[in-house]
């Protein structure tokens, strides 16, 4: 019989196209209004009729025509209190060969506040191919903004990520974002990017089949500097498929026991088949890392997670025991480590193969069903020659395993667990 969570959430995922965007009325701004064909359609580029449409009119619709809207880099700096509406079955599309330099963004908006951007299914696509070099040319870009709601798009091909949020100079992040029912599809980086930001939901939405360049994740919060925040930061109801590395990547290893402590939470989130054989990349549904010495605090919360198919393990880790704690609650892992034998549902490895470093550790398990039918381990520690691993640390809670091929729950590779504190996790064997 087929774990409950795991039928419950296929049910989501069918259905996810039925999901009702709910907007708060007063984030939506219908002052005056103006339909972008009034300052003239081209078949050939849009950029100056869509740029003093939106620059002069507080709400703005993009109105369906007969052709796609064609559109060189379209690049805004302080708009405050707009309303982007795109009709439904508009095409906004990257006019071939005008996106030169490679940081060129579909839609990048700069310090920008009150921004709201309704899709009403409308693709908002580039072209990948094209794409050779970089990999900064995103779909939609925020950085330094803050009060965005982006909702109801497909964002496809783009030559960077789906959608990236950062800071901007003195704005050191992003805030109070809001992106619900939005398909990331083909992008060449990543599905979605998180530099910097604080209060971000990301509801009802997928991210899918991102290839080009690494790390090709379908979700990646990777700060770039110790100044840059990850707060409120929030995913539900989200899928993460066939993306050639990981779906979900935690890089947070350029933050600081200094920097303020993280605190990123997925509920609801539905995962398979991601990272592809060619990605040089740790294999794994679920990256979680930071720095080896003076990592960042906080809390990571994983709570209703599926994961239902995959070639390789469920999570890959070289993070600290005294970095931020990452808990899985109610979490169904089905049908992973189908590649080969041999193989780990979870991965630990020393972060720091050559100084000393660690322990490693900082994960619960509370109500956790995991089946695999391969010749495989559940944990994996792997040391070093040099001995540098210090132990593995506050890792607990309990496993339900269906694994007829069970190998050994616990591996250890040159590494000595009589170094062990609180490595106080047991399992259940079903039949």
């Amino acid at each position: 019989m087929k774990n409950p969570l795991y039928i419950n959430f296929l049910f989501f995922i069918g259905n996810l196209k039925y999901y009702a965007i709910i907007l708060c009325v007063p984030l939506l701004s219908f002052g005056q209004s103006i339909k972008v064909s009034a300052y003239g359609f081209n078949t050939d580029d849009n950029k100056k009729s869509v740029y003093k449409a939106i620059r002069n009119n507080d709400t703005i619709i993009i109105d369906k025509q007969d052709s796609e809207w064609l559109v060189s880099p379209l690049k805004f700096r302080n708009l405050e209190n707009k309303t982007i509406i795109f009709e439904k079955d508009v095409i906004f599309r990257a006019k071939p060969n005008a996106y030169v330099t490679t940081s060129d963004c579909l839609l990048k908006f700069i310090s920008c506040k009150n921004i709201n951007i309704i899709g009403n299914g409308a693709l908002l696509t580039m072209n990948k191919e094209e794409y050779v070099d970089g990999e900064w040319r995103m779909g939609l870009s925020f950085m330094g903004c803050s009060n965005v709601v982006v909702a109801d798009f497909t964002i496809a091909n783009s030559g960077g990520d789906g959608i990236y949020i950062d800071g901007y100079k003195a704005l050191r992040y992003s805030e109070n974002i809001r992106i619900n029912n939005v398909v990331s599809t083909n992008n060449k980086r990543q599905g979605i990017s998180i530099i910097s930001a604080k209060d971000v939901w990301v509801k009802n939405s997928v991210f899918t089949k991102t290839k080009g360049t690494l790390p090709e994740a379908g979700l990646d919060i990777e700060p770039d500097k110790d100044t840059d925040v990850v707060i409120n930061v929030n995913f539900e109801h989200c899928s993460f498929t066939n993306n050639y590395h990981s779906g979900i990547v935690l890089g947070l290893d350029n933050l600081t026991d200094k920097s303020e402590p993280v605190s990123i939470n997925f509920i609801d989130c539905y995962l398979s088949m991601n990272h592809d054989i060619s990605n040089r990349y740790p294999k794994a549904e679920i990256i979680v890392s930071s720095r080896p010495n003076n990592p960042v605090k906080g809390k990571v919360t994983f709570n209703n997670i599926v994961v239902d198919g995959s070639k390789w393990g469920l999570i890959y880790s070289r993070k600290p025991s005294d970095a931020y704690h990452t808990s899985f609650k109610n979490l169904s892992a089905i049908n992973i480590c189908q590649q080969k034998d041999n193989m780990s549902v979870i991965y630990l490895e020393v972060p720091n193969y050559f100084k000393s470093s660690g322990p490693i550790g900082g994960f619960s398990f509370e109500n956790t069903y995991v089946k695999f039918d391969s010749k495989s381990t559940f944990f994996t520690i792997r040391g070093s020659s040099l001995g540098t691993l210090n132990g593995v640390k506050d890792i607990t809670g309990h496993i339900i395993l269906e694994a007829p091929n069970l190998t050994e729950f616990k591996r250890y590779i040159k590494y000595n667990p009589n170094k062990n504190i609180n490595f106080d996790i047991n399992y259940t064997l079903k039949n």
